[in-house]
């Protein structure tokens, strides 16, 4: 799947995803159980050590999975969930929000509607 097909440059990708550009939607995703962040293939992430110890230390588990959308099936998914079932606290969505937003990696996220 290619960008430009949607009428995104090189240039643009480059650039990232939202960064500096006042475009934040951190707001969605607080509430969520689930947040899902899709890496490029072939890539070492860097900063990922320190992340996950971040996420282990908050009480959150990071696997990684092969579920993705069909469209993003080529992408590694790293699922990051609470141990004990609950909401993802605030500070570890915006901590991993931020992280992919930097490496400009596709990321979604999950938040039931009960809540």
């Amino acid at each position: 799947m290619s960008l430009e097909r949607f009428g995104v440059n090189r240039r643009q990708r480059r650039q990232g995803g939202g960064r500096g550009t006042g475009v934040d939607h951190v707001e969605e995703l607080l509430g969520c159980t689930e947040l899902y962040i899709y890496q490029t293939p072939n890539t070492r992430p860097k900063g990922y050590t320190g992340l996950k110890t971040f996420l282990e230390a908050q009480e959150c588990e990071v696997i990684f999975t092969a579920d993705a959308p069909p469209e993003l099936s080529r992408y590694e998914t790293m699922r990051i969930t609470h141990r004990r079932a609950e909401v993802i606290p605030d500070v570890v969505v915006k901590r991993a929000h931020s992280w992919a937003h930097q490496r400009n990696y596709l990321h979604s996220f999950f938040k039931p509607l009960y809540r």
